[in-house]
């Protein structure tokens, strides 16, 4: 069987969270992961240039030395392990492991929340205290999404669970 990205992720970003926390460098880490997501969003391309044959060894030098310049330690060997192991393809689902490891430390949980009106800022201040203390975390990152579809009631996705609240005031069938 083989090892997908998605299976090998969790493992590089628990080693990463691990370091990072021993190194008291856990912020720098995620902050320089966001910014390392941002550069392969914007260059997808970026993430197939080590394993393709026609781009030489020097080429391939260059650019590790550029993303690995302003990089902390732990982050530049991350990047050069991935390199090294052909797994540099897998970084934007080692980045996404790391940041649930690193959202789960710090109490915070994704949710996303489609309603058929955009939330005023109350109500959605409102669903982030009542999604945090569903889940036992302290703050809840709120992805909100307006489909009209939705009748009277809020659909909220967290953790892998679907949920919908629907609203006692309105009763379409």
């Amino acid at each position: 069987m083989a090892v997908t990205n998605q299976m090998v992720a969790p493992r590089y970003a628990k080693a990463l969270l691990e370091a990072a926390q021993d190194q008291n460098q856990v912020e720098t880490v995620h902050e320089e992961l966001q910014a390392l997501q941002s550069v392969f969003n914007d260059n997808p391309t970026i993430l197939t240039i080590f394993d393709n044959a026609r781009i030489t060894a020097a080429d391939k030098d260059a650019l590790m030395t550029t993303l690995t310049k302003d990089a902390s330690p732990l982050v530049a060997n991350l990047l050069k392990l991935t390199q090294q192991y052909g797994r540099f393809g897998a970084l934007p689902a080692i980045i996404s492991a790391f940041n649930q490891a690193y959202d789960e430390e710090a109490g915070i949980i994704a949710a996303t929340v489609t309603t058929a009106v955009a939330l005023s800022a109350d109500q959605a201040d409102a669903l982030r205290s009542t999604i945090a203390a569903r889940f036992g975390m302290k703050s809840t990152q709120l992805d909100q999404v307006v489909d009209p579809s939705v009748i009277g009631g809020v659909r909220i996705q967290a953790r892998g669970s679907v949920s919908m609240v629907r609203s006692s005031t309105v009763s379409i069938r």
